[in-house]
């Protein structure tokens, strides 16, 4: 009963970041003379809706996201505000306007929780690593490790603190067979320590550990609010630029033969299946702590959704866009029977792929 709360949480903090995107574009579709047929929050059945100075407004029983629909969209029509009438720039502003407010909601999002210390920086790593956390009745708590500790080496070996130097101490403490004994080199308060344990076999991971976790490697954010924003919107472009990388590495994978790492691409079932779970863990620690990860997955999905439909192919924002742009440069419009059949093109290949990859997260939920 708990799990199917969190799913149904992860489903409908899906349907908010959509509804935003498509509110964006009413927003500005409006703002710009376009005449709207319908906004829906959530798709498939109509619970309930009304009608207003003649738009329709409803509220649909899938919570998935909604739909705003323009006169003109896709069609011609004679209705002075339809969208087939608007100058380029007015069309182009509307369309981006989804993605735009995404990204805007992102960045909201990102400054609170940078102003909070609840994410860390990612660009600024620390040179070692340190304790988050030492189990109770381990070597490590044995030998007098405490959280906060900074691990300088391991037998005279220099630890980084990326994930390079994480693998590194896992080698070297795997390596120590049970009853062995490792030096580890521990800053402390000002002071260096050299504090000897013996590393004990766990059966669960099949390896020789010694307890403790670490923290992340990057350093914590100490900013005011007025400070944050600023990072807030480097942040939000680290994402773009790594996101694009995804993308580009992705389409080389697929045209050279190399392949997807699985798990590299989710659909709707494995971002629900992972959102919800960090939410369960989150509020399985503290209350503040589970609406630390909404807001933090609000951030991270609506940042992704932005990026996502700059992408020019047809049936997304990016496609529609490419196309304005041709017409612009052309001075006359597209036959809107080929360009309607080319987004149509666009858009089932994209419910075929989104098909696939839904099976390939039900498929790895399964195993």
């Amino acid at each position: 009963m708990i799990n199917l709360l969190y799913i149904l949480l992860a489903l409908v903090l899906l349907g908010v970041i959509v509804t935003v995107h498509e509110f964006g574009h009413y927003l500005v579709g409006r703002a710009c003379g376009i005449g709207v047929i319908e906004f829906s929050v959530g798709m498939g059945p109509k619970l309930f809706g009304w009608e207003r100075k003649g738009i329709k407004y409803s509220l649909r029983l899938l919570p998935l996201g909604g739909y705003c629909s323009f006169v003109g969209e896709d069609e011609n029509s004679d209705n002075p505000h339809a969208m087939n009438n608007q100058p380029v720039w007015k069309r182009m502003l509307t369309v981006l306007a989804g993605p735009a407010v995404n990204l805007l909601l992102a960045v909201i999002v990102a400054t609170g929780l940078i102003a909070g210390g609840v994410i860390v920086n990612p660009f600024e790593v620390d040179s070692q690593p340190v304790l988050l956390s030492v189990v109770e009745n381990s070597a490590a708590a044995e030998a007098g490790l405490l959280p906060g500790d900074t691990i300088a080496a391991i037998d005279g070996e220099a630890i980084s603190c990326d994930s390079a130097g994480m693998e590194r101490a896992r080698e070297i403490i795997g390596a120590t067979p049970a009853g062995g004994t490792l030096t580890l080199t521990v800053k402390r308060g000002g002071e260096t320590l050299d504090v000897t344990l013996s590393p004990r076999y766990s059966e669960e991971d099949g390896r020789t550990m010694i307890g403790v976790s670490f923290q992340s490697f990057y350093r914590s954010y100490d900013l005011n609010v007025f400070e944050a924003i600023p990072e807030a919107f480097k942040l939000t472009w680290r994402v773009v630029v790594e996101t694009v990388k995804f993308l580009k590495n992705l389409l080389v994978g697929l045209f050279t033969g190399q392949g997807v790492q699985d798990g590299a691409v989710q659909g709707v079932v494995g971002i629900v299946s992972t959102v919800s779970d960090d939410m369960k863990v989150g509020f399985g620690t503290t209350f503040v702590d589970g609406l630390y990860s909404i807001l933090y997955w609000l951030m991270i999905i609506s940042m992704n959704l932005g990026i996502m439909n700059l992408l020019p192919l047809p049936a997304l924002d990016g496609g529609r866009v490419l196309f304005l742009v041709i017409e612009g440069l052309r001075g006359k419009p597209f036959n809107r029977e080929r360009e309607g059949l080319v987004n149509l093109i666009g858009f089932a290949l994209l419910i075929m792929l989104a098909i696939f990859i839904t099976y390939k997260d039900i498929v790895a939920l399964v195993h």
